[in-house]
C-alpha cells in the first residue's frame, strides 16, 4: 500500500506526539506517599466557659448524630465514617430551655479547610461543617452567622464576643477560657513525602523543611519527634498551598489529617 508524503508525515508527527505523551510506553505522574502516623485526635467544639449555649448546641449536635446525618456527612465529604458520637435522640427535649429569640449563632470555621470548610466563589462558606452547623441550628431554630478564624486565635474570638462556638478541624487543648462540646470526630495526623524522595525514615528529615498549615499540626510534630528542633517549619494557607510547594521541592515534607488524605494521596 503507498502511503502519500504528506500522511507519511502526519503518522510520523503523531508517533513523535504519543511517544512524548506516553514516556516510552510508561506513564509519568508525580506521587506523594505516608511516612509516619504522628498521633489520634479528636474534634469537639469550643465555647466561652460556663456558657449554657454549649449545652444546647451539644444537645442539638447529639440528636443530629443520633439520626445518622453526622455519619452520612462523614462519607459524603470524606469517603469514610469517622465520627465518633453516636448521639441521643431527645436531647434537647430533655434539657429543656431554647435559644434567645431573633439571636443568630455566631460559628467561628476555617477557610481554606476543603472539604470540611472552605469560601465558595460567592464568598459563603461551605463544606462538611457548615452543613453539620447549619443542621444542627435548624434544630435550634436560629440563623447562623460565619466569621473566619484561626486555630491560634480561638480564645481571644470566643472571650472578645466575636464568635459563640469555634467550630473547626482542630483538637483544641484543656483551659480554664473554654469549654467544649462532646467529641464528634476522630482524626489523626500524617507525615506526607514525595513518592522516591528517599526519605524513608522520620529521622531522615532531619534539616528538611516541612510544611504545616496550623499550629495543631505544628504540634503533632513537636510532641511525638526527636527532630523537631532540627527541622524548619513554613507555614501555609491551606493543605493545597502545601501540596504545591512539596510538589515544587519548596518543603521536603507535609503534615496533613488523615480525614482529608484520600483527596490528596489516591
Amino acid at each position: 500500500m503507498n502511503i502519500s508524503p504528506f500522511k507519511k508525515t502526519a503518522l510520523l508527527l503523531l508517533s513523535a506526539l504519543l511517544f512524548l505523551l506516553t514516556g516510552c510506553g510508561k506513564k509519568k505522574t508525580l506521587g506523594y506517599e505516608v511516612l509516619s502516623k504522628l498521633d489520634d485526635e479528636q474534634f469537639s467544639v469550643a465555647f466561652r466557659s460556663d456558657d449554657p449555649l454549649r449545652d444546647m448546641v451539644s444537645a442539638a449536635l447529639e440528636e443530629v448524630a443520633a439520626e445518622g446525618l453526622l455519619s452520612r456527612l462523614s462519607e459524603q465529604y470524606l469517603g469514610n465514617d469517622y465520627s465518633c458520637l453516636s448521639g441521643t435522640p431527645g436531647a434537647l427535649e430533655t434539657l429543656g430551655g431554647s435559644m434567645p429569640p431573633n439571636r443568630p449563632l455566631r460559628v467561628g470555621v476555617q477557610d481554606g479547610a476543603a472539604p470540611l470548610s472552605w469560601k465558595d466563589d460567592s464568598g459563603n462558606f461551605t463544606g462538611m461543617i457548615p452543613d453539620l452547623v447549619n443542621a444542627v441550628a435548624a434544630k435550634l431554630g436560629c440563623e447562623v452567622v460565619y466569621c473566619e478564624i484561626r486555630v491560634e486565635d480561638v480564645e481571644v474570638e470566643l472571650g472578645s464576643g466575636n464568635v459563640d462556638c469555634a467550630w473547626l478541624p482542630a483538637s483544641f487543648p484543656a483551659s480554664e477560657d473554654y469549654s467544649l462540646s462532646p467529641a464528634w470526630m476522630q482524626n489523626s495526623h500524617l507525615l506526607v513525602v514525595r513518592q522516591g524522595s528517599g526519605l524513608n525514615r522520620v529521622k531522615d528529615l532531619k534539616n528538611h523543611n516541612i510544611g504545616v498549615t496550623d499550629s495543631t499540626s505544628e504540634l503533632a510534630l513537636k510532641n511525638n519527634s526527636k527532630i523537631y528542633d532540627s527541622v524548619t517549619i513554613w507555614t501555609y494557607a491551606d493543605i493545597r498551598s502545601c501540596f504545591t510547594a512539596l510538589s515544587t521541592g519548596e518543603c521536603d515534607a507535609l503534615i496533613i489529617d488523615n480525614i482529608v488524605s484520600m483527596n490528596y494521596l489516591g
